[in-house]
Formats: C-alpha cells, structure tokens, sequence
C-alpha cells in the first residue's frame, strides 16, 4: 500500500475527515514536486554511491511516515518497544513496523509542510535495536540507537550518540554526534546542511565532498580507521568534527 492508498484507507475508516485527507493528499503531491524538482538538477559531478554497512544481528523498528514529529530514544530496561503517539504498530517477524497516524493538532511550519498537521510519537527502544525511517516530511530526533538508517523528504534530522548510519535526506539538516567504528557508513544530502561530531572512540576512514558550499573535516582518517564513512552535500555545507 502506497502513501496515498493509505490516506484514502484512514478516510474510508473514519479516522480522518475529508478535510484532513485532502491536506494530506495536497502535501504528498507538493513534496513530489520537490523531489522531482531536486533529482531534475543537473549539477556536474555527481560522487558514486558506496555499498551502505548492513549490520546483521540487530532487531528492528522500522517507521513509515508522512509528517509529523518522531522521537526515538535508547532505554535498556525494555524488553521490547514501547510506542507513545497515535500509530499503528505490527511486528513481522523479529522485526515491528509502526505507521504514524494523523491526528488533530497544530499545523507544521511553512513553505512544504505549511498545511500539513503533525502527529508526535515518542518511540523508546532496548539497547542493540535498529532505526530504519522513510519519511516523507518531519523533525526527527534519535538518541543511542545502534543504527540509523533511511531517508527524508524533507526536514531536520537531530542525532545523538547514534552507533550506524546510512542517510539519505533530500532537503533538510542534519545534526549531532555519532560514535561511527566497524563497518561503512553513509551520509547524503541532495540541499541543506549536515554538522556532525564524531564521538570520542571512533574509528574511520572519511570520504566527504561538498557539491556547492563549505567543507570542513579533520582530515581522512579519525583514529585507527577500522571503518569507513561517505558523506556528501550536493547544496550546502557540511562539517565533520573528530
């Protein structure tokens, strides 16, 4: 089921007014327009796309949402996930997917996401747990996860303390702290800006290119070097810090 089979589903079920699925209908169709716009750029260099760390051995939550505010936070006397917010929640296999529902509220910021209501969920999760998001428009905040993979549309991305990551976010910011050491890791932002502190014991090789902006890193190698990080900015700037 796609976003808009979705959107038509809730309206079908009662769960949003007619109103509400219009709005909704009216800002998934704008954030295509944007990402149609942003992959329509031609720009002269475009860096390859390395092959992403797919770390085996985690349990993951993966979340599927049009807009709203998501907080995920690390706490290690769960047993299992714990969902705060309007969502609906399924677990397939070892894994649980949750989708965000709409709800009554007040409306996101402007521009994209000016008439477009915003749910909060508040999602807690027992240490050594995967975060995989596909959002479409948010403010996202992680803490602690063992890895964070994904992408947005459009919005701001808040990390801490976050253990893997595999980004891609079309337009919006990224930042905070990441303790980044086996493995690859990725960073991709097509417009914005992304300010990244690499927590004390990390350990990587760095690629990072910026397409048009600023570039500040502390070199090509932060401690031993036992993992890898790509990170790229096609409009923007972008800062490392070791």
């Amino acid at each position: 089921m796609n976003e808009r089979e979705r959107i038509e589903a809730l309206r079908r079920e009662g769960k949003i007014t007619d109103e509400e699925a219009q709005l909704l209908l009216e800002a998934l169709e704008a954030a295509d327009q944007v990402e149609s716009e942003l992959q329509n750029q031609q720009m002269q260099y475009d860096p390859p796309r390395g092959q992403a760390f797919d770390p085996t051995g985690l349990r993951w939550v993966k979340v599927n949402m049009l807009a709203g505010e998501l907080e995920v936070r690390v706490d290690p006397s769960l047993q299992e996930p714990q969902v705060r917010g309007k969502a609906e929640v399924r677990q397939v296999g070892q894994d649980f997917v949750i989708e965000p529902q709409p709800v009554q509220g007040s409306f996101l910021g402007g521009g994209l996401l000016k008439n477009l209501r915003a749910g909060e969920l508040d999602v807690r999760l027992p240490s050594g747990w995967g975060l995989e998001l596909d959002g479409k428009a948010g403010d996202i905040e992680i803490q602690g996860v063992a890895f964070f993979r994904g992408r947005l549309l459009a919005g701001d991305i808040e990390l801490r303390e976050v253990g893997g990551l595999d980004l891609d976010v079309k337009a919006g910011n990224i930042e905070g702290s990441a303790l980044l050491r086996e493995g690859n890791h990725r960073l991709r932002i097509e417009m914005g800006n992304a300010q990244v502190r690499l927590l004390p014991g990390s350990s990587l090789k760095l690629k990072a290119e910026v397409g048009l902006g600023n570039l500040e890193t502390p070199g090509n190698q932060v401690g031993g070097g036992l993992g890898n990080l790509e990170a790229y900015v096609r409009m923007g700037n972008l800062e490392i810090e070791g």
